[in-house]
């Protein structure tokens, strides 16, 4: 029988990049990352309307002018050089300052004044920056009032003729666009929040892929089954018209290979389990029992997940039809008509409808290890879905009662080292791992363009596990 092969024994710890794992957790992350990028936004926005003061400027213009019959252009323009550099001394003056402060009858100066050339001409601005235009307003026309008391003592030789006057604006002048920012904090926040999201997933190692399976998983792969998608009211049992080719004939060749591995070790009774919750190791049993039945062989599926029992919500059988096995094997019910046959298929079913108070009692009694001797004799197969071994020690227990052991692992679902401990301590007193199945396992985008992810994904998947 062709075997995937597996290399280098589960030690390479290097991690692919998967690039549908990754589509997968930004969209499972998508709302994370949108309320993170949204409170940058808020936060922002708040930041800047709270810290941010507005400034208005209110400007004016002069044109300056030499003082007496021969002054010429050359001497203005000269002068207004001179005038500008003079004119922040005469702004800054604390005598001007006084003056403009008593008159408007202030506490303190609250503006900032400035005085700049109009290039290549003899005209100079002067600006007064305050928290109000009508501040800024009132304090430039105090200054226009009261600066030749100063000016005239530095620069007696020049005249400033008022050509622009002021006007008070509504506009502060160092208006800061605040949406604009916020929305660059979004931005930003949410792709370094993707980005953050990208390395995570690539770091985490679960199995991703079939590649990445057989070097870091410590059990043989004994079959992929493709991701079903699965709708309301419709079972994921191979049994469903409604269920793909590509879904079933995995399930199948799964089955396959898991019963020749028992016949290799001349077993009969097989062990279902996962590391972790919705692995799909229930449907996975399930599927099994049907498969192997369809072979002509009588098996017997036994609902031992005491804990959380599912086999008759998944063969869609009524939770109050039947009769209990966890009742039977805690001898609260007779065994007889316990095992129910399904439909006109050779699985017999012992399901379990009820959670148990005490499952290690129950499995560790007499009455369970009986029903299993004499099962033995009547049937060819057993197959026992047992919990989660991450959730409890039941599967472990169980495991001296059967001849090997079969895990689900869901793709990219639980960390490869947790699918090691849980291989390790099913094989502890002696190998009862006979593989893994890996389920759930989405088609490579490659696979997707090339219309492979129906017929020639079921079988193309095989065909490179036995090469």
């Amino acid at each position: 029988m062709g075997e995937y092969s597996r290399t280098e024994n589960g030690q390479n710890g290097e991690t692919d990049w998967d690039l549908r794992s990754i589509l997968r957790d930004l969209a499972k992350s998508g709302w994370v990352i949108l309320l993170i990028a949204c409170s940058a936004a808020m936060v922002t926005y708040t930041v800047l309307t709270v810290c941010h003061r507005d400034r208005y400027t209110v400007k004016t213009t002069f044109a300056v002018m030499g003082r007496g019959e021969n002054a010429s252009a050359a001497s203005s323009l000269a002068a207004t050089y001179d005038m500008t550099q003079k004119f922040e001394a005469i702004l800054e003056n604390s005598i001007l300052k006084k003056k403009v402060t008593e008159e408007l009858k202030l506490s303190s100066f609250p503006a900032k004044m400035s005085a700049s050339i109009v290039p290549e001409s003899n005209l100079m601005e002067l600006s007064v920056t305050a928290d109000s235009p009508q501040t800024a307003f009132r304090i430039l026309k105090s200054v226009l009032e009261n600066y030749t008391s100063v000016s005239d003592y530095i620069i007696p030789a020049v005249v400033l003729e008022t050509l622009q006057q002021p006007q008070v604006t509504g506009i502060p002048s160092n208006e800061i666009p605040k949406e604009r920012y916020a929305v660059t904090a979004f931005l930003a926040t949410a792709l370094a929040t993707a980005g953050m999201v990208v390395l995570l997933s690539w770091m985490r190692d679960t199995v991703k892929n079939e590649s990445e399976f057989t070097r870091k998983v410590d059990a043989d792969l004994l079959g992929v089954v493709c991701h079903e998608r699965k709708r309301k009211n419709s079972s994921m049992l191979i049994t469903n018209p409604a269920r793909s080719f590509s879904y079933v004939e995995s399930l199948r060749h799964a089955a396959s290979r898991v019963r020749g591995r028992l016949d290799q070790k001349n077993g009969k009774v097989l062990l279902v389990t996962s590391v972790a919750e919705n692995e799909g190791k229930s449907t996975l049993a399930a599927n099994l029992a049907l498969s192997m039945a369809e072979e002509q062989n009588r098996v017997l599926l036994l609902d031992c997940d005491f804990r959380q029992p599912a086999l008759y919500k998944i063969f869609e059988i009524p939770e109050k039809d039947g009769k209990d096995f966890g009742k039977v094997i805690t001898g609260k019910e007779p065994a007889a008509g316990v095992f129910e046959k399904y439909r006109d298929t050779n699985v017999y079913t012992g399901l379990c409808r009820a959670r148990l108070l005490d499952p290690s009692e129950a499995i560790g009694g007499e009455i369970f290890r009986r029903i299993l001797e004499t099962c033995r004799t009547n049937m060819d197969y057993i197959i026992l879905d047992t919990p989660p071994m991450g959730i409890a020690a039941d599967a472990e227990e169980m495991a001296e009662f059967a001849d090997a052991a079969v895990l689900a692992v869901r793709q990219d679902s639980v960390l490869t080292r947790d699918i090691n401990d849980a291989i390790d301590a099913l094989n502890q007193k002696e190998e009862k791992v006979i593989g893994c199945v890996f389920g759930n396992v989405y088609p490579g985008f490659g696979e997707r363009i090339g219309g492979s992810y129906g017929y020639g994904y079921g079988y193309g998947t095989y065909s490179r596990a036995e090469r």
